[in-house]
This record gives structure tokens, sequence and C-alpha cells, in this order.
């Protein structure tokens, strides 16, 4: 047995900054992407070997014991090389990266009668679609540019006008039910497309400042699956603005839901009112402090409800998780 010294190399060690110490352990789930052990403590591996090369392709999240073995060299066994370190690192990211995209569509939440996108954001998810360069559903949209209810952009055309003196309505009161049905049918279709494409940060899994400011920006995407207080707002021509937030040491996810997109007289006046739980699909607009408060202030792109906790899959451990708190 041969043990490889990190001063072999004659380089010194620099402190790996702690965004990207960050970055590498949310990327594999705060696991070892060797042998993928649940142990809390993962150490970051330079894969060279190389103590001053703090570049991300060269760090890996290792356990104890799969640190000291990528630093053995073995005359008759597999030794954990450069080459297999990386090929490790980069399959466990990916495998962590579509397990908690899947995690966050309501077929894998629970029961798919259930559980389903009650809130989209009909203005801004053409957008992001186009942004992403995501393609509609195209035979249900070819279905509905037929029918002249939406154009080829995803933008929606109403099929008929609503009575202005009507108390409450939502953007589906604008169309038959069968045609309402077809078009939620279309953006829920969109909403998990872009789920998977994206590869949305779960809140739940980073829900501490300093991971916050290192890991999310204005235009991330983000996940969360979380009871939040909704407020109702005053009502215009039957439309309200109910301000929504979720709060958790000193820390506030903050965003404003138009009552005009809610699917379901269920969604409209039992899940998004009061305190609910609910999975929210969102893109930050912004984060700044707010006396001793972190606000991450964002826009909500879909809201889910139905969702139940215990079937909940994400491959993070829940302790990192803020996803299943109040």
């Amino acid at each position: 047995m041969m043990l490889t010294s990190q001063r072999a190399h004659g380089k010194r060690r620099k402190r790996i900054p702690k965004s990207l110490e960050n970055q590498v352990l949310y990327k594999c789930g705060f696991r070892c992407c060797v042998c993928r052990t649940n142990e809390s403590s993962v150490q970051i591996h330079h894969i060279d070997q190389d103590p001053s090369n703090n570049i991300e392709d060269n760090l890996v999240a290792v356990c104890s014991n799969c640190h000291d073995k990528a630093h053995t060299t073995h005359q008759l066994s597999r030794n954990l090389t450069p080459s297999r370190l990386f090929e490790f690192k980069i399959n466990w990211e990916n495998e962590i990266a579509e397990r908690s995209s899947k995690s966050m569509l309501p077929e894998n939440q629970g029961n798919l009668s259930n559980a389903m996108w009650t809130f989209v954001n009909h203005q801004r998810l053409p957008d992001l679609m186009s942004g992403y360069g995501l393609k509609f559903e195209p035979q249900l949209l070819h279905e509905l540019i037929e029918d002249n209810l939406i154009d080829v952009q995803g933008n929606l055309k109403f099929e008929h006008d609503v009575n202005p003196t009507k108390a409450v309505y939502t953007i589906y009161d604008h169309y038959r039910w069968d045609n309402a049905r077809r078009i939620h049918s279309l953006f829920l279709k969109a909403v998990d497309k872009l789920i998977m494409t994206v590869r949305p940060i779960e809140l739940g899994a980073i829900w501490t400042k300093t991971q916050i400011k290192n890991l999310i920006s204005p235009g991330s995407i983000c996940f969360c699956f979380r009871g939040f207080m909704f407020q109702r707002g005053c009502s215009i021509e039957g439309v309200e603005n109910r301000h929504a937030y979720a709060r958790a040491k000193n820390i506030e996810l903050r965003m404003l839901v138009n009552s005009f997109h809610i699917y379901g007289t269920s969604a409209y006046v039992g899940h998004f009112v009061g305190n609910s739980r609910v999975a929210a699909l969102v893109m930050v607009k912004d984060i700044f402090r707010e006396g001793n408060k972190l606000v991450i202030s964002a826009t909500p792109i879909a809201l889910g409800s139905g969702f139940s906790i215990y079937d909940y899959s994400s491959p993070y451990p829940l302790k990192y998780g803020w996803a299943i708190g109040r």
C-alpha cells in the first residue's frame, strides 16, 4: 500500500470559497458521491489532489472513508483514480438533479387525482418557455391555435367576455368548461417540462442564509413544499392579489399571488387562503435584508395543492430541509 501525500505536489492548500463549497455539497445532495452514504459529515476532496486547484470540476464530496481511499493506492483493488472520482461525481450529481426535479411533479407526490398545479402564471410561463427554448405540447397547442384560443407563443385569447359585475372570476371563466380544461392541461404539461429542463433549486435543501446567498440570485427558478400564510387582498372586478409568505429562522419567502390564475373553486376558496401547505415553483426577483430578516422576493410560476407530505420524495436528507416546516 502506498499513501499519496498532497505535499508531493509542491502546492500550498488554498481555502475553498464557502460559496463554491456550498455548490458542490448541494449538487451531490450532501452525500458521498462514491458510496452515497447518508453519513452526516461529508468532506470536499480535490480530484487531482492539488489542494490549490479550487475549481468545481476538481471538487468532489466524499465521506471520510472514501476520502481516505482516494488518498490511498492499493495494488490488488480498484483505486479511486481521478477519472473514476470524476465519473462518480458527474453520475451522482445528475441523478440527484433528476430525482429532485421529478419529486416536484404532481404524479410523484401522491394521488394524481388529488394533487395538481392549481395556480399557473399564464402571463409569465410563456416567456419562460421561450427563454429556455422550450415548446408547449405540440398536438394540444395546435388544436387550441386552430380553435383560436391561444397563439403560437402560448398567449391566451379569450373565448368570451365575463360579466364585469361577477363577484369572483378567474381566467378560466373566459372559456367553456371543456376548453378551460384543455388550456389548463397544456399549461400543466408546460410546468412539468420547465421543471425537468431547468432543474429548480430546492429551497428545502439549502434553507440557511449563507447557502441562499451562495446558491440563488435574481432569475433563479426555485421550488419548495411548505406551509404558506396567504392574506387575501381587496377584490377589484372579481380579482384580488393575495400576499403569501413563509418564514423560518429569520428568513422569509414572499410572493404576490393573483387570483385570476387560480384553477378550480376549491383552490380559490380553500387552498390559497389562510395557512396552507402548498408546493411552490417560483422565480426569484430579489434577495435583500429587512432588519434581521433575509427576504426572498419571488414571482410564483405554479402553485400546487393536494400534495401529501408523506409522499414527498426529495433526494435531499430531511434534516437539511426547510421543506416540511410550518
